[in-house]
């Protein structure tokens, strides 16, 4: 065995032999930890490497794999035996009390050290970064409070009465109610209550009239309310011929759109409102929306002559006021004249409005009916 070779160490002259003998073996320990420390190091980095070299070949495995699936090519069974990871143990070396010892630890374990904290959610104001999930921040409506019920006719009057007089419903106060039922104010609802109310002309609902109508009917609230209307709508709504119920309500709506009361006639352009919503069978229903509404086909139409009637008024305006004799001739106009007027008789006891009417049809549809001896204008 050949002899052990002397550490030569450079020392002062001054230093003891004894004293450089025990500094040499120092220096070697610390040289031996400083090795043992930098294997340590390579065997982790090494294990590190090794991990991630697993990973990237199990990438790549399931990446070929997908890309036979997509060229319709089989899977070698043999594939999925390399895509699992590698469970082999792996050793690290870890230096535990100073001795250098090392410590076996399998991959799972290694990885497990080294697995990133999941990130936790922020608000979308406190977070820049891509890879955080965002969580939208839910505002939540207030809950709509309750409508209290009313306690009696006059305390369901007054919510809904005009604040300059306090004995009478306005336009305004209208307009909420019929918000608070959800109906369209071009619906005929409104005008069958005013009807059924007793009310001489439109503008406001007197206090008088709306309670004593109310408890005539039995209603004490918008629910009950809602629920007659609905019966009174499909009472009078527009047949032919026409019902007394729908008969008794044309009459009225005369009545009610005159302007002042004691008047004889109707301004065209209020009569032309009127009747299109009176003989238009759709506003009596209590969803009716004019803007969702189809008008009905002069076949489906209960009144066909109502329609094109409507457009000379509007169009020809061959008078400037209705009276209450064109106004109430307009149903029996429609029951014994046909659409195509192939039956009308320039004879007949019509008024001169309707002779006119006969004569623009006629020049607009080319109707070959009659002799044109209508009057230009009635007054």
């Amino acid at each position: 065995m050949p002899p052990k070779k002397k550490s030569s160490v450079s020392a002062d002259t001054n230093t003891a032999p004894a004293t450089t003998r025990r500094l040499t073996r120092s220096s070697s320990n610390l040289s031996a930890v400083k090795s043992t420390t930098a294997n340590s190091a390579v065997d982790t980095a090494t294990s590190v490497d090794a991990d991630m070299g697993s990973a990237v070949s199990k990438a790549k495995a399931i990446k070929s794999r997908k890309s036979r699936k997509s060229n319709g090519t089989e899977v070698d069974q043999n594939d999925g035996a390399a895509s699992k990871p590698d469970q082999s143990t792996a050793e690290e070396s870890v230096t535990l009390n100073g001795k250098g010892k090392r410590k076996t630890t399998t991959a799972a374990e290694s990885k497990s050290t080294t697995t990133k904290k999941p990130k936790i959610s922020k608000p979308v104001d406190d977070c820049n970064d891509d890879n955080v999930i965002v969580l939208p921040t839910v505002i939540p409506k207030p809950a709509k409070a309750a409508k209290k019920q009313p306690k009696n006719s006059d305390d369901w009057f007054d919510s809904y009465a005009s604040a300059e007089n306090p004995n009478e419903i306005d336009v305004p106060g209208i307009i909420r109610l019929l918000e608070d039922l959800s109906i369209k104010f071009e619906s005929a609802a409104i005008y069958l209550l005013c009807w059924k109310l007793g009310l001489p002309t439109m503008g406001s609902i007197p206090r008088e009239k709306w309670t004593d109508g109310m408890k005539k009917y039995g209603v004490t609230n918008n629910a009950q309310l809602l629920k007659t209307l609905g019966g009174w709508l499909q009472q009078a709504k527009p047949v032919s011929p026409p019902s007394d119920e729908f008969l008794s309500f044309f009459k009225y709506m005369f009545q009610f759109s005159k302007n002042p009361p004691e008047a004889r006639t109707i301004a065209i352009e209020s009569a032309t409102a009127v009747l299109g919503f009176v003989l238009d069978p759709l506003t009596y229903d209590l969803k009716y929306d004019p803007e969702t509404a189809v008008p009905l086909k002069w076949e489906d139409h209960p009144y066909p002559h109502s329609v094109p009637f409507l457009e000379f008024l509007t169009e020809k305006q061959p008078v400037k006021v209705i009276n209450k004799d064109q106004w109430e001739s307009f149903l029996p106009f429609n029951r014994s004249v046909e659409y195509m007027l192939g039956n009308y008789d320039p004879e007949g006891a019509w008024p001169a409005l309707y002779d006119q009417y006969v004569d623009w049809r006629k020049e607009r549809d080319g109707l070959d009916i009659g002799p044109k001896d209508g009057p230009d204008t009635e007054n």
